[in-house]
């Protein structure tokens, strides 16, 4: 039975114009579209707790007063009596305020789902941490309804796996870009075999590294087996990029296949609008702005390569072989600001999971995203050697 929502808290690392902070809190305070209509939630309660201070943000008040948005100075207030949290880090969500999503799940009412917009925590031991934590949370809520109060499931150290008592879950995270629109409009067959991966990707560290994970590996999860995890990592740059190109440690044909779904190539099509095949004339190694990337070796074989290449193309896309040789590939759409039509989309998944308490997505994505993000972190994965990821392992 979907669970009431009356009351949802925000609690927002800072409050800023066209980030996801503010897309998400825009569409529960003013509904978004959805399935053909315009949808709003109704007779509900919504409140924000700003960590870095709400008072005098003109943008905040104006949510007050249109809108009837709620202010919480506290946060111990702003998440007391909340049916569920939405917890957003600054910017785009890349680096976690661990310090802020453990004090929320400290004192969020133990029924209470929390969605964090961003990276679950900024390595694999802190993800698994604030996972039991919640799970605990539930553990607890659902024992108390039946007049228990054990303690709940501890930390666990093994391998990536859900933390879910009773068959929901108490904590999720995620980006736009995971749901976002595709052009075309296609996925991997259900199962299929696959062989090798390629995302295009531009921004700064870890920026680009959380949008390659989130675009890609929601793909890859439907391949046969599922995500198995990530057995290394290996981090090129400069004209190591190129090397590893010519050494064929990625494929060059998934990058032309990627590179076929951009509408924005760079260059001479900004300057006069001709068409171009940049990586046929091989212009990419010229127009590639201090490029780098990751070679991620799965832990059935499949290889995925991540290339962020500031100047090449400003939009993102991928391509994926399958063993029999087939290639799909596609645009993960972002649209235009200030609207960001995709956030219409993770607002919708982000309110079905509050009223089912089903994850719209593996929860073991959180995990591994959370390791891989701490793992490119590590200074021992910057060496430009293979860097062994033996934790990363889903099962």
């Amino acid at each position: 039975m979907p669970r009431a929502l009356k009351r949802i808290a925000f609690v927002l690392e800072e409050f800023a114009l066209r980030t996801p902070a503010q897309q998400l809190l825009d569409r529960f305070l003013a509904g978004y579209p959805r399935e053909g209509a315009f949808h709003r939630l109704e007779k509900v309660d919504i409140s924000v707790h700003v960590a870095s201070g709400a008072a005098g943000n003109a943008d905040i008040e104006r949510r007050v007063r249109d809108f009837g948005l709620r202010v919480r100075p506290n946060l111990s207030e702003a998440v007391a009596e909340a049916d569920a949290v939405v917890v957003a880090w600054r910017g785009r969500g890349a680096e976690a305020n661990e310090a802020l999503l453990r004090e929320v799940l400290q004192r969020v009412p133990a029924s209470a789902p929390v969605f964090v917009c961003g990276a679950l925590a900024n390595s694999l031991a802190a993800a698994r941490e604030f996972r039991a934590l919640a799970a605990t949370r539930q553990t607890l809520a659902h024992r108390m309804g039946e007049g228990d109060r054990r303690p709940g499931k501890g930390l666990s150290t093994g391998a990536i796996s859900d933390i879910a008592p009773s068959g929901n879950l108490a904590l999720l995270s995620g980006t736009a870009t995971a749901v976002t629109y595709r052009l075309p409009d296609i996925d991997l067959p259900s199962r299929a075999r696959v062989k090798e991966a390629l995302i295009v990707v531009q921004g700064p560290t870890p920026d680009a590294e959380l949008d390659a994970l989130e675009g890609l590996l929601p793909i890859l999860e439907r391949r046969r087996g599922g995500e198995t995890g990530v057995a290394s990592v290996r981090y090129l740059e400069g004209e190591g990029v190129w090397r590893a190109r010519e050494e064929r440690q990625w494929p060059e044909r998934l990058l032309v296949a990627a590179i076929s779904r951009s509408d924005s190539p760079q260059g001479d099509p900004v300057k006069d609008g001709r068409t171009q095949d940049i990586v046929g004339l091989g212009l990419v190694p010229g127009l590639a702005r201090n490029p780098r990337g990751w070679l991620l070796r799965h832990r059935d074989g499949v290889r995925t390569a991540i290339l962020v290449l500031d100047g090449v193309v400003a939009d993102n896309n991928f391509a994926v072989a399958t063993a029999d040789g087939a290639v799909i590939s596609a645009q993960l759409y972002r649209p235009a600001e200030p609207a960001q039509a995709h956030f219409n989309l993770l607002a919708a998944a982000v309110e079905d999971f509050f009223r089912s308490g089903r994850a719209p997505w593996p929860p073991t994505r959180d995990l591994l995203v959370a390791g891989l993000l701490g793992a490119f972190r590590s200074p021992e994965s910057r060496s430009g050697r293979v860097f062994a990821t033996p934790d990363l392992r889903v099962g």
